[in-house]
């Protein structure tokens, strides 16, 4: 009886080496980067990149290929190193903008289809090349993947930009009533920087959000938990010297159809009524209004109120320019009529010709540093 637990307990011994020769020897992928190959044989070839951490944690060993399919280059990365490369510690896959506008949701399809990726994969897009940001160093200290990921969960964490993993891109894209969107990041002289945020018509990147409009977006799309605002008051107003910055907001944002059914049954016109209410702190104020006065008090929330009208429909008239649904209004409009008869109706052209009203409210909680 001992001598059989004492041949258990070496097997045991035997299998807890083998997998630690097996962890050596796999290359675990930090980050996937896509791009249109500049090759004469054809469109259809992609280049791709992976980024696969060293040991140290600060390098990164960088594979870059053409091929026809993501399965084929994964081949080809097989034959070029002695690891077994394998996605389970993926944490980003980007897109380069030509490449995204073609669209991409096979490559997304096929990280969802495999077992092995998590739902910590984000999904961005880069502005031109995603293989030369990749394979850049930067003097942040990490790799670029870790760089990646502590950057887009830092500004996620703020609201500052939708945070969009693999399956919230999935959900989004099958979904017949809104369309996915992702943060776009670029690279500057010494850095990374979050550079907008991209609009997709399905699969496709068919529009921009500017990095300065991207709070504003996120009001829209969202109920807000906390994050920041700074507003250019001149925009609305004859100053040109008065700004304001708002801290700490929340935000609750309510999506009305005006529209009876029989109007979209009928092929009226879709009326859209949005109410967004905002509170906050107001931080910094540049300005000839003084807020120990009640009235220039509500006279600045007023001025705020009207800058979030004016930046949102601006914002959705690139949403209606562009036949996108990136605020689900397609979700509310549906849930009015059978499901049979929306699939019936035109969708993007209701959407893209719908009126929207926009309400906005700002209330200021406290009040911070005041430069009168």
């Amino acid at each position: 009886m001992k001598y059989k637990k004492g041949i258990l307990l070496v097997f045991v011994f035997l299998l807890g080496c083998s997998d630690q020769k097996i962890i050596e020897k796999t290359g675990f992928v930090r980050s996937i980067a896509y791009d249109v190959a500049n090759n004469k044989e054809g469109d259809d070839l992609i280049k791709l990149t992976i980024s696969i951490p060293k040991s140290n944690e600060k390098e990164a060993l960088i594979y870059s290929t053409n091929a026809k399919t993501s399965r084929e280059a994964r081949m080809i990365f097989d034959r070029q190193n002695n690891r077994k490369i394998v996605n389970g510690q993926v944490r980003q896959v980007l897109f380069g903008d030509k490449f995204a506008k073609k669209g991409i949701w096979k490559h997304i399809d096929a990280l969802v289809r495999d077992p092995s990726v998590g739902n910590r994969l984000h999904v961005l897009v880069v502005e031109e090349s995603a293989n030369k940001l990749l394979s850049r160093t930067y003097p942040q200290g990490q790799t670029v993947g870790e760089y990646i990921d502590d950057l887009i969960r830092t500004e996620a964490n703020t609201n500052d930009i939708p945070f969009t993993n693999l399956y919230s891109f999935a959900r989004d894209y099958y979904d017949d009533g809104t369309d996915p969107v992702c943060a776009i990041i670029n690279e500057t002289k010494d850095s990374l920087i979050i550079d907008g945020i991209a609009l997709f018509r399905n699969d496709q990147y068919v529009a921009k959000i500017k990095p300065e409009d991207k709070m504003f977006f996120a009001l829209l799309h969202d109920n807000l938990g906390s994050g920041n605002i700074y507003m250019d008051l001149s925009e609305i107003d004859q100053n040109p010297n008065e700004q304001a910055a708002l801290l700490y907001i929340s935000s609750k944002r309510k999506i009305h159809i005006v529209s009876s059914p029989d109007t979209l049954l009928h092929g009226g016109k879709l009326m859209v009524s949005i109410d967004i209410n905002i509170i906050g702190s107001l931080l910094e104020y540049s300005g000839e209004l003084n807020m120990k006065n009640n009235a220039d008090q509500k006279e600045l929330e007023s001025k705020m109120s009207a800058l979030v009208e004016k930046k949102s429909l601006e914002l959705v008239d690139i949403m209606k320019k562009n036949k996108v649904d990136p605020l689900g209004i397609g979700q509310y409009a549906r849930n009015i009529i059978p499901y049979s008869e929306w699939l019936k109706l035109p969708q993007r052209s209701i959407l893209s010709d719908a009126d929207y009203t926009i309400h906005a409210k700002v209330k200021i909680k406290d009040f911070g540093r005041l430069q009168q």
